[in-house]
């Protein structure tokens, strides 16, 4: 190797080594937010001495990893620890967004929602958090030309050296510093000792070390969010392979309408006490005798994806494997030959993309009022127009008096979703900022949120009762049932959903509508009913409630998880 060829490496390794001092500074400052998180997630429930010793271990599991990634990006190529800080800049911003909006940095859960998410929900979103986004994207604009003002005038770097890459630490080389030698090896050995305590820590793994980094955690749930999905090309097949065993059928309910509401908390339901009329319909209904509301029920997860898994299977908060892999309540019904149908105000947005979807292929018939999956397309889409999809099931059900045969209809709503005046027309518009009390934010701007989101419950009370009013002179039940919650400046300064450590959140209503002919021909199930009122309950259980009420039987029946366990 001659003089000059020599000289040139060792000119990339400074260079590279100047980059790492600068890089894990950078990356440091740029995870702050896990530690955030921490302090959100876990840090508030403990006594001060463990939030300090939880927030210590967090900080040395960043600067370790932080260290450890620099060092490493010290002897890749230039484009490489560009790639890594300019990535890890970005993350910073979308963790903050994320931990405003839902007190999470991006993790898995909502990056199974991002790779699920079809066009018109991104451009809802976006359009719904604009203020937010434009506010991010403004703060970092600005720092990078203070940064790259700094960096014209040569106070980030000297002259002579304004080819070596950016971040640019001191002048002195980080293996030359005899402080950060120190330093680094102080780091490193409490890192070790961290990783020890994961590797000895069953709930605590060594594989969720890396998520203590962005650039790692977004590895890994990329990973793990992938291969969620890719599964999807499995689904129907692993469905479809499921055994069916019935052991008993004695189902004698002639028709079962599920209402399948969105983003509805029963907190702002007048029919649950809330201090607004939002659900005169129910509310008259449960006056007549006619609806039973119950009043402690909760869902298992804070997010749509989540609690679509658990709702029409075997596969609760409790099982292992993946979902698809559990009986579902759709292939036994076909098997005791009950008519089956999924009518869905909700995109069918894609293979694999849709878990709703995915189950409505389990049915005989599927409707969907729109098929706009990779259109952007802002018109609202009220959930009045899953009502003639509706009234063609009713119709269409070739049902004769010599025949009769069973329905099991599901309804998917769009309900209180966000945006929330998009959910409802301008006549339900009946709430203002002046009627909204309530919430620990008492300004304008969150009275006017609120008063939107109980528009929406009101529109959706509205929706309910259109559906019951189809039914009311035949022997039939309607169960109405939200997939999750919602906080709109309830208990604290947030608006939406997905914050898995809310049990605000999960707090949904479920109500069961019986017609009058249904209270004479079935006056046992009523009562059970009626009486079950009170009891607390989660969704994930909700197909043993079904088969308990239907009467059917099959090996995974467990009586003690239905709602009407008596």
């Amino acid at each position: 190797m001659n003089r000059a060829n020599l000289a040139c490496r060792l000119r990339r390794l400074m260079a590279g080594a100047h980059f790492a001092q600068g890089l894990f500074f950078w990356l440091c400052l740029t995870n702050v937010t896990q530690l955030v998180q921490l302090y959100l997630y876990e840090g508030k429930s403990l006594p001060p001495e463990g939030t300090v010793l939880l927030l210590l271990e967090g900080v040395l599991r960043v600067a370790g990893l932080s260290l450890l990634l620099a060092i490493l990006c010290a002897f890749l190529p230039r484009m490489c620890r560009l790639a890594v800080a300019v990535l890890s800049g970005l993350l910073v911003l979308v963790d903050v967004f994320s931990l405003i909006h839902y007190h999470s940095v991006l993790d898995a859960g909502l990056l199974q929602v991002i790779l699920a998410t079809n066009p018109q929900e991104a451009v809802e979103y976006v359009a719904t958090q604009g203020d937010d986004i434009l506010s991010l994207l403004m703060v970092s604009l600005l720092a990078g030309a203070v940064f790259w003002r700094w960096r014209r005038k040569g106070a980030i770097m000297p002259v002579r050296e304004r080819r070596l890459p950016w971040p640019h630490p001191p002048q002195r080389p980080f293996f030359a510093n005899r402080r950060l030698k120190v330093m680094s090896a102080v780091v490193l050995a409490l890192f070790a000792g961290s990783a020890c305590h994961a590797f000895a820590d069953p709930e605590d793994s060594v594989g969720k070390l890396p998520r203590n980094l962005s650039v790692g955690r977004l590895a890994v749930n990329l990973k793990q969010s992938y291969d969620e999905n890719r599964s999807m090309a499995y689904i129907d097949y692993a469905l479809a392979s499921q055994p069916v065993e019935i052991l008993a059928d004695n189902h004698d309910i002639p028709r079962i309408i599920f209402v399948l509401g969105e983003s509805t908390s029963r907190h702002h339901m007048q029919l649950y006490g809330y201090d607004l009329p939002t659900t005169p319909n129910l509310s008259r209904r449960e006056q007549a005798g006619e609806l039973t509301a119950f009043s402690s029920v909760t869902s298992p997860h804070a997010g749509t994806m989540a609690v679509m898994r658990t709702l029409f299977s075997f596969y609760d908060n409790d099982a292992t494997g993946m979902w698809y892999e559990y009986g579902n309540i759709f292939d036994i019904l076909r098997a005791v030959d009950v008519r089956t149908a999924w009518l869905s105000n909700q995109e069918s947005s894609g293979f694999y993309g849709s878990i709703g979807r995915t189950l409505a292929s389990r049915c005989d018939e599927q409707a969907f009022t729109s098929h706009l999956a990779h259109t952007i397309d802002l018109s609202e889409r009220y959930d009045e127009e899953v009502l003639p999809l509706l009234d063609d099931a009713l119709a269409g059900d070739g049902r004769t008096d010599a025949e009769p045969r069973s329905d099991f209809l599901v309804v998917h709503l769009m309900g209180a979703h966000e945006d929330f005046k998009r959910r409802y027309p301008a006549s339900f518009a009946r709430f203002t900022a002046a009627d909204e009390l309530g919430g620990v934010r008492d300004d304008a701007a969150s009275r006017q949120i609120r008063a939107e989101y109980d528009n929406a419950v009101l529109y959706d009370d509205h929706i309910v009762d259109a559906i019951i009013r189809r039914v009311e002179d035949q022997d039939a039940l309607v169960i109405f049932l939200s997939d999750h919650g919602e906080e709109v400046n309830d208990v604290r300064e947030i608006v939406g959903h997905g914050d898995e450590s809310s049990a605000w959140q999960r707090d949904i209503p479920m109500v069961i509508w019986t017609s009058a002919k249904f209270r004479a021909n079935h006056p046992a199930d009523v009562l059970r009913i009626q009486a079950a009122k009170d009891r607390a309950w989660q969704s994930d259980e909700t197909i043993h409630t079904l088969l308990d009420l239907m009467k059917i039987r099959v090996p995974q029946y467990e009586k003690e998880k239905s709602l009407l366990f008596d």
